[in-house]
């Protein structure tokens, strides 16, 4: 990657100090970053937390009775000269819609089921030993590139087709088309999107060289065991270098999609200065995928609960620029995440509002008493100019709340207007 050499002033910096307390220390706005048993024995989702209620220390005292807490203190440092990377997404295009949702969903019914189709073919593949035909792969990629180029919100909630059993497959395609959209919201080439595309696709292609009782277990892992997990960052890079038409970028994100800006990551630990942006868009769609989707031993959280998780890590995973844009592209209320009206009601969101991004497209499902209700589109920007607030957002909800799975509804073929 290109650098410059830029000189940063003398400044004051929080300096990080780690200190190890008893559970019964804790209090609301610490921020703990490491328990006395490992974090996949627990019911914590990212390694590293700050506490907002007394109902976390609570959860905290089920299973620790210490953590480590992370102070600040600060200290002075001098001006350096130190090479910094180029940034490689370089807006050049401003994209708009071409096509309504209801007519891109025709293209993208295919696309995507043809995508999910080789997705799990090529992980196949490399299971058993083979190699991975990365000319089908980038065609693939390009399909899904120009249909996203098209309406986003089309592929977005054909990605909510899921199945529980298939969870590596299907979060790598979901990567890659999260990171498409999240490139075409920063502009970037069309070409630069198919990179991003296949690098997302692939990043978790080392996880094919995990045990699959590792890989596949209903509980958390013990310690010996994310250790194992934790190799497959290496294992991947080292598939993916034995193909001689693959996209350079692709291995390093395969290999640094576990690091972190604060050099706490794996397998190198290395810094923000060492992490490509490819990467690290990829390692924002990554977190965002895993925490909105179920696994066989926790439920998914809400997108909403997403962001938060993704803004909670800034400058520790992750870069405050480049989560901040994420979250915008994002959004609040992204297609086919379900939602709880002041009404009482409850639907899903089933296209955005570019304009108005609070006030999506809603299919009301659910009626005020949480039973079953006929379907009605209720347009909230609408309802908002008619001064209508009952049928306003209110809350986020995960899948399967009220018995809602968003999935059931992609594969009856949920019809827009």
């Amino acid at each position: 990657m290109d650098k410059k050499t830029i000189v940063r002033p003398g400044r004051t910096i929080k300096e990080k100090k780690i200190m190890q307390i008893p559970v019964s220390g804790l209090k609301i706005g610490m921020y703990v970053c490491e328990l006395d048993r490992p974090w996949l024995e627990t019911p914590f989702i990212l390694q590293g937390f700050h506490i907002r209620s007394n109902d976390d220390i609570d959860e905290i005292a089920k299973y620790c009775q210490s953590v480590s807490i992370e102070l600040s203190e600060d200290s002075w440092l001098p001006a350096t000269e130190r090479a910094v990377p180029e940034t490689r997404v370089v807006r050049t295009q401003n994209y708009i819609n071409t096509s309504s949702q209801k007519d891109e969903l025709r293209n993208a019914k295919q696309t995507h089921a043809n995508a999910r189709a080789l997705t799990r073919s090529f992980m196949d593949d490399v299971r058993l030993g083979r190699g991975i035909d990365i000319k089908e792969v980038k065609a693939t990629v390009s399909e899904c590139v120009r249909s996203i180029l098209r309406n986003p919100d089309a592929m977005l909630w054909m990605s909510k087709l899921r199945t529980k059993d298939e969870y590596t497959s299907e979060h790598s395609l979901n990567v890659g088309l999260l990171a498409i959209t999240f490139g075409r919201h920063l502009g970037a080439s069309e070409e630069d999107l198919n990179k991003l595309g296949l690098a997302g696709m692939l990043h978790d292609i080392g996880k094919m060289q995990t045990p699959v009782e590792i890989l596949n277990k209903n509980s958390a892992l013990n310690a010996d065991e994310f250790a194992i997990m934790q190799k497959h960052p290496i294992d991947g890079r080292d598939i993916l270098m034995q193909h001689n038409n693959i996209y350079h970028g692709a291995i390093d994100v395969a290999y640094s999609h576990h690091e972190n800006m604060d050099g706490t990551g794996y397998p190198r630990k290395i810094k923000a200065g060492g992490i490509t942006d490819f990467t690290r868009i990829v390692m924002l769609c990554d977190v965002f995928d895993a925490v909105t989707s179920d696994r066989s031993y926790k439920k998914g959280a809400s997108s909403l609960n997403a962001t938060r998780i993704i803004n909670d890590q800034i400058g520790k995973k992750f870069e405050a620029k480049l989560a901040q844009q994420f979250i915008d592209c994002i959004g609040l209320y992204p297609p086919g995440c379900i939602v709880e009206l002041h009404s009482g009601e409850v639907g899903i969101v089933v296209s955005t509002n570019y304009r108005h991004r609070h006030l999506p497209n809603v299919m009301v499902v659910r009626a005020a008493d949480k039973q079953p209700a006929a379907d009605r589109l209720v347009n909230l920007e609408r309802s908002a100019g008619a001064g209508n607030a009952s049928q306003l957002i209110k809350n986020v909800l995960p899948n399967g709340s009220h018995g809602i799975r968003v999935e059931q509804y992609v594969q009856q073929g949920l019809i827009f207007d």
